[in-house]
């Protein structure tokens, strides 16, 4: 696909005028997608444009200056947000992604935005498949599916990839038509990077791609099947303790790890499902149909006659202080606010008389849902454990939401009493 037919197709499935920020880092992919779309938009759409500099190369700071230049030239505000204090040393790529994540939802808010755009392309997306295959190249591995065309960052802002569908060597084509150049970032030729030495294999011919099309359709299937799974078969009784009706038991097992797994990682406060082989000795486990028990990803899980329950082991529960006017995350499975003058302690709560336990999980066994209370917060001093402004946190979504996993992030929100994740800016 041509970068501008890409850029129309875009710009119309926004069903009314938006402010749209574009991310730019003045590469061929990012000054392509701000020509494009500035060429393209039409009936009210406005944009803006942010570089994220992140100041790991000497230079950076003046390539951030000519893009404020292109950006003045034709008309687009443009704002430049800097990564600073020190950088790790260990796993720098993972903690300047999420540095760029977070600027970017500041300059979105900034800027009033209605949605982010980012210049991923088809080769970045051929690229990012064959890292995730060299890991696991199993049908069961999600990240076959590949880049979604949008993500739900933070609970808060869109982030879309118009150019999913376009190669770089139609956008330098389409640059070079408009008398634009770019900037070359030496890092992009760095054999040192996986990207750069999967870049080189894939012009090699020394690598194929898999049917990323195919993965991702099929992700998407398992996403809205074990989403209705779970609104048909599965209770969340106060966020922590989960009972699965055992007719629920005999769903297709693609369906059942996709939704169990989403489910384990909820209740666990997990931003990532079990690993396969937790997974296979679960289903084993609902397969044998024998009463059991076993832990995985911190979540204790117990076979009956009368259902598959799930809950938060007690081991390892934390204890963790709020700051006056801060906001927290307990166990990666709740968020607590602190409104208060002074500091806020939350530690597990303590075990429950039994008229506690009878009006926190009705119709549970009296004996799980006794350990399931423990495994909730409390405010240290607090009477009840719900005293305070506890919300249930989704660890696996509330952060990164690939829109593929939208529907099934949503029935995990219906369980645990959220409000639904917001729908993207654009049409499906």
């Amino acid at each position: 696909m041509q970068p501008l037919d890409a850029a129309q197709r875009f710009l119309n499935r926004l069903p009314r005028p938006a402010r749209i920020l574009v991310a730019i880092s003045g590469g061929s992919d990012s000054t392509g997608l701000l020509a494009a779309l500035h060429r393209a938009a039409r009936g009210g759409h406005s944009l803006c444009a942010v570089t994220i500099d992140h100041a790991l190369r000497p230079e950076s700071a003046s390539e951030a200056e000519t893009v404020a230049a292109l950006c003045a030239s034709l008309g687009i505000s443009h704002a430049t947000l800097r990564w600073e204090g020190a950088k790790p040393e260990s796993r720098l790529s993972e903690a300047a992604r999420l540095a760029r994540y977070r600027l970017l939802k500041q300059a979105a808010a900034r800027f009033s935005a209605d949605l982010v755009v980012t210049a991923h392309t088809a080769d970045d997306q051929d690229e990012t498949v064959l890292m995730r295959a060299a890991r696991s190249a199993r049908a069961e591995n999600a990240g076959l599916s590949g880049m979604a065309e949008a993500v739900f960052y933070d609970r808060s802002i869109w982030i879309a990839r118009p150019f999913l569908d376009v190669r770089r060597r139609a956008i330098r084509d389409f640059l070079a038509g408009e008398g634009m150049g770019w900037i070359d970032d030496p890092t992009n030729d760095d054999p040192h990077y996986e990207r750069v030495r999967i870049r080189r294999a894939l012009a090699a011919g020394e690598a194929t791609v898999p049917d990323v099309a195919f993965a991702a359709q099929e992700r998407r299937r398992l996403a809205v099947a074990a989403a209705e799974w779970l609104e048909r078969h599965a209770v969340l009784r106060s966020a922590v303790l989960a009972r699965i009706a055992p007719e629920g038991l005999d769903a297709p097992p693609d369906v059942l790890r996709v939704a169990l797994s989403g489910l384990v990682a909820m209740l666990g406060g997990r931003e990532n499902g079990p690993a396969r082989n937790a997974m296979n000795r679960l289903l084993a486990m609902i397969g044998d149909g024998r009463p059991g028990r076993m832990t995985l990803s911190r979540v204790f899980v117990a076979l009956r006659r009368d259902g598959l329950y799930l809950m938060r082991e007690l081991r390892g529960l934390p204890e963790m202080t709020v700051a006056s006017g801060a906001e927290g995350v307990w166990d990666g499975r709740f968020r607590v606010a602190n409104p208060s003058a002074g500091p806020l302690t939350v530690v597990p709560a303590p075990a429950p008389d039994d008229a506690r336990v009878a009006a926190l999980f009705p119709g549970m066994p009296v004996s799980l849902a006794r350990r399931a209370a423990q495994a909730m917060p409390c405010i240290s001093g607090a009477k009840h454990p719900d005293e305070a402004p506890f919300e249930p946190r989704i660890a696996a979504c509330d952060l990164f939401l690939p829109l593929f996993d939208l529907r099934l992030a949503n029935a995990l929100a219906g369980l645990a009493g959220r409000t639904p994740f917001t729908e993207p800016a654009f049409s499906r």
